[in-house]
């Protein structure tokens, strides 16, 4: 019994970790996206600085889940939750590589005279968010239907992205400035397409996790 006890509290506390850097991914992406309108090039900077704590925090996970698989030989079940815990904080961490990318976009647009505006870019960045936030809470409570629905929204995602790349090979050129704007916004809506692949690739590990079988929510 005290073995158990012993193991679920180092599963619960590989949830949390993994929680934890849920919650990093989300104050990146917003710091992003507010260093982009702002022009703040500290802020943009203070995104890039703190990813590197982000990569340890999945460095961690991950070599306290080979630990775990290795000292206490868990049943089918934990072992779901153990190699979940690693497969998703890889695609967390790997959306906040997207809002690292995302920072390095403001910071070349923040020398730009024209203010950063963009309709499309704003709702991919709700969007975002909001597939952030319904993942924490499928995740905590295994709740799929809240997983499935989660990866619907990245539809939307994609079809913004389709949408700005449209509108941008259909615009005439209007000087430097405006071509240097829409090369970086090419830049911009890609990396919120593939953070909304990689949100959606974590449903399917809530999936996984609960019913033990690979479901392909992006196809």
């Amino acid at each position: 019994m005290v073995v158990r006890e012993k193991f679920e509290g180092e599963l619960q506390e590989l949830k949390v970790n993994v929680i934890k850097m849920s919650d990093m991914a989300v104050v990146a992406l917003e710091k992003a996206y507010k260093a982009l309108l702002e022009k703040d090039i500290d802020l943009a900077l203070t995104v890039l600085d703190e990813d590197k704590k982000l990569d340890k925090l999945e460095e961690d996970v991950e070599e306290a889940a080979i630990l775990m698989i290795a000292k206490q030989q868990p049943v089918a079940s934990d072992l779901r939750h153990i190699i979940s815990a690693i497969k998703i904080s890889s695609e967390i961490e790997r959306v906040g590589d997207y809002a690292k990318n995302i920072a390095k976009t403001a910071i070349r647009l923040a020398k730009e005279e024209r203010p950063f505006e963009n309709a499309a870019v704003a709702e991919m960045h709700e969007i975002g968010l909001r597939m952030m936030a319904m993942f924490k809470e499928a995740y905590v409570e295994e709740n799929l239907t809240m997983a499935k629905e989660l990866a619907e929204l990245d539809d939307r995602m994609d079809e913004l992205y389709g949408q700005v790349i449209k509108s941008i090979l259909n615009a005439s050129p209007k000087g430097n400035d405006s071509r240097n704007q829409n090369s970086q916004l090419l830049f911009l809506v890609r990396h919120y397409e593939r953070a909304g692949d990689h949100i959606t690739n974590l449903a399917e590990d809530i999936l996984y996790m609960a019913k033990g079988r690979r479901y392909h929510l992006n196809d």
